[in-house]
């Protein structure tokens, strides 16, 4: 585990507030020369402190529903667990796959057109690995906010929100762009050119022309929360007045260690997403949280223990 310093974290939140940032702009927010920036990201990557980059696109505009289901597992030895992520993974084609530590055992996010194809794809999940799964738990997102880093440095952006929005027409050169651009946010226009054979210029104008639609929302960095001592919680909660929901939502927007809200359907009322300095970190926020927020009638959380796939893109 390599030693983190001041310049080491002022580029981990330039890349977390946009993982497309080029070098030589990195450089003068860091006032380092380009050649230090590109070595330490490099080392930032060689040594597994960044772990990704990926991007963020409002699958709403593409006609798609975010869709997360919780798995209880029983009965799986490692080789059957390795089997299942994989399927969900390739065959199921969820967008993220993670860990759990709680209550169920693995989860996913998953992007639909329909209702219909959801049930085609649990149904052929249930033939394949009935056996192994005890019960699941599905959830449909309305509305979700990322918040940039704060315990890095003080980010000048804010959040990243993904909401209701009108479906936008895209055409199969944007959408092979964005399937390139969603497993790596720092492909380059000239890689992106290569790969699908367009004018480097053509690649930068319709990637320009996707954030000004609002289908590209963001780029961000997948950390290893482990080197930095933290940890990953979700936490569920419910509410005795749903009017009160914007004053958590801003409460959780201002700390430190939420990095994100979300509303959905058949769930909680509001739920946040921690990134804390362990077990201790959660109870010090939950204990804020319950005095803060008197009507907060009941808590439910767990830890993700591994992010192995993150994908926006169905």
């Amino acid at each position: 585990m390599i030693k983190l310093d001041l310049k080491d974290f002022k580029i981990l939140s330039l890349l977390d507030q946009n993982a497309r940032m080029p070098l030589n702009l990195i450089a003068k927010r860091t006032r380092l020369n380009k050649d230090v920036v590109r070595y330490r990201i490099q080392k930032l990557n060689d040594e597994k402190i960044i772990l990704s980059y990926y991007t963020i696109i409002d699958t709403h505009k593409l006609g798609y529903f975010t869709i997360r289901i919780y798995f209880d597992c029983v009965g799986l030895s490692e080789e059957k667990e390795h089997k299942l992520l994989d399927y969900l993974d390739k065959e199921f084609k969820a967008g993220q796959v993670f860990k759990i530590d709680g209550e169920y055992q693995i989860g996913i996010l998953t992007w639909e057109s329909s209702i219909y194809e959801l049930e085609k794809k649990i149904k052929e999940l249930k033939k394949n690995f009935g056996d192994y799964l005890n019960n699941y738990e599905i959830s449909i997102f309305t509305k979700y906010l990322q918040f940039f880093r704060k315990y890095l440095l003080e980010p000048k952006n804010i959040a990243i929100s993904l909401e209701e929005s009108k479906p936008e027409k895209i055409d199969e050169i944007d959408f092979k762009i964005l399937r390139e651009i969603s497993k790596n946010a720092r492909i380059t226009s000239i890689e992106l050119g290569e790969k699908l054979n367009i004018p480097q210029r053509t690649a930068i104008y319709r990637i320009k022309n996707l954030e000004k639609k609002k289908i590209i929302l963001g780029y961000r960095i997948n950390i290893n929360l482990s080197a930095l001592k933290r940890e990953n919680y979700f936490l569920e909660i419910y509410v005795s007045s749903k009017e009160n929901l914007q004053e958590i939502e801003r409460f959780a927007q201002q700390h430190k260690d939420c990095i994100g809200v979300d509303y959905v359907l058949h769930g909680a009322d509001i739920e946040l997403e921690l990134e804390v300095e362990g077990k201790a970190g959660l109870l010090k926020f939950l204990s804020e949280l319950k005095s803060k927020f008197k009507y907060i009638k009941k808590i439910r959380y767990w830890s993700t223990l591994d992010y192995l796939k993150i994908n926006y893109l169905p």
